[in-house]
């Protein structure tokens, strides 16, 4: 029977085999093991850092309601600024409930958000407050009152500021831990296998001369993954045995890791509100698309558009309105995505960005203006525009040829020109830039 399994191996072969796999699978399942708890602390620490940074966000957003609605009250006596402010006092002790909630899930930023709460609360009781009480009298404050609540306000924002940027860096600190763990968990593995591959080549060389090849390509895949090079692809194994069993479990963990940092990737890359992509990676990629085109004398073109009016859009429908109408006009977007359009991302507020490629300029402008008069087909309502009644947007055109004398900045320039003339001319229109009286 061990002839039939081992050939002539014997059972000397047979004992070292089942040591040498007994060895390698337990380390095998360790790493995965190790790899999977790395990915799980890591989502798990940037879900809890998620939900903080959007409470803080919340906290920080009523605040300015607060403040809007305050100003607005006591410079024109309109006693509809007092639906800003008591939302904005709701959403104030709703916020900080969570943010108390979630210290705890996180005491390394229990001193941040501490002193966020602490100097928006300083800031509402102390100054708010008393303004609104004072505009209702029809008193004016002392500009040294004014002065010193504009302080507060202003080491509010301060505040704020240091508690993004700690988030950020806890962020890193948790990325790098889970990169660690990772390589280490991945070193150890290509240790094991290495091992392995010894022992074998002590037991005989024509196993060693079937068995070497895919661990060595391997070993170079388990390297190049832990480059976060995922581009290289497994070997190809085609024996049952337990080196083909290592093989299929890097496959594993190649995709599932893979998975994950595309995924945290991904996050850095999308505007977290309309789910384009942000004005970073836009900037990323027409940089990288750049000397393509020039190389090849291809044509790169960019479609600015800038709702019109859409601050009044805020002002008649609320803050919450206006970010549904952000998201319908990028689920549309989204759709002329690799079928019209290269890229869509949101560039400012409410203004989005397009990149196409090998577009000429009538193709181009075509393309604009349908998606000027696909956005006003989404019949989003704006009775307080003066143009239109469903919500317009106006659209800039630039469309170049890269040359040594130009920069991926100055075609952002010329389509920022072509998009100030639509919105001088009557905004609800395309125009291009002709490099002439722009």
């Amino acid at each position: 029977m061990k002839e039939k399994v081992f050939g002539t191996l014997g059972s000397c072969l047979q004992h070292t085999l089942l040591a040498s796999t007994i060895f390698m699978t337990v380390f095998i399942l360790v790493g995965i093991i190790g790899i999977k708890f790395s990915l799980n602390e890591n989502i798990r620490d940037q879900q809890v850092l998620d939900r903080i940074e959007e409470a803080g966000n919340s906290l920080y957003k009523s605040i300015i309601e607060q403040e809007t609605g305050q100003r607005g009250y006591h410079l024109t006596g309109d006693k509809t600024f007092f639906e800003p402010l008591a939302k904005g006092k709701e959403d104030f002790f709703h916020s900080i409930k969570v943010l108390i909630k979630h210290k705890e899930d996180y005491p390394d930023l229990s001193d941040e958000i501490n002193e966020l709460i602490d100097k928006g609360q300083y800031w509402q009781e102390k100054y708010n407050q008393p303004l609104v009480d004072l505009a209702m009298e029809n008193k004016e404050p002392e500009i040294p009152f004014m002065q010193e609540g504009k302080k507060a306000m202003d080491e509010f924002r301060s505040s704020f500021i240091g508690f993004t940027q700690e988030i950020e860096q806890e962020r890193s600190i948790v990325r790098e831990t889970m990169k660690k763990r990772v390589n280490i968990t991945l070193l150890s593995l290509v240790f094991i296998v290495i091992v392995t591959m010894v022992l074998n080549l002590y037991t005989n060389i024509k196993v060693l001369r079937r068995i070497i090849h895919p661990i060595i390509n391997l070993s170079k895949c388990v390297k190049a993954y832990a480059r976060h090079d995922f581009t290289k692809k497994i070997p190809v194994y085609s024996e049952k045995d337990e080196l083909a069993e290592l093989i299929r479990n890097v496959g594993i963990m190649r995709s599932e890791l893979a998975n994950s940092i595309r995924q945290l990737e991904l996050k850095a890359n999308i505007d977290g509100l309309t789910g384009l992509y942000n004005r970073q990676y836009f900037n990323e990629f027409l940089h990288k698309h750049w000397d393509h085109a020039k190389e090849h004398n291809f044509t790169i073109s960019i479609i600015l558009l800038d709702i019109d009016y859409f601050k009044k859009f805020n002002d008649t429908y609320g803050h919450l309105a206006g970010d549904e109408c952000l998201k319908q006009i990028s689920n549309y977007l989204i759709q002329l995505c690799n079928r019209k359009i290269n890229i869509a991302a949101r560039y400012g507020g409410e203004e989005f960005a397009m990149v196409l490629l090998q577009r000429n300029e009538k193709e181009t402008l075509a393309i604009a203006d349908e998606i000027r008069k696909e956005i006003c087909c989404l019949k989003i309502p704006h009775k307080s525009s003066p143009i239109h009644k469903y919500v317009t947007v106006s659209v800039g055109v630039a469309t170049i040829i890269p040359d040594k004398n130009l920069m991926p900045n100055d075609l952002i320039l010329m389509a920022d020109k072509a998009l100030y003339r639509a919105k001088k001319n009557g905004r609800n229109q395309v125009q291009k830039y002709t490099g002439t009286g722009e």
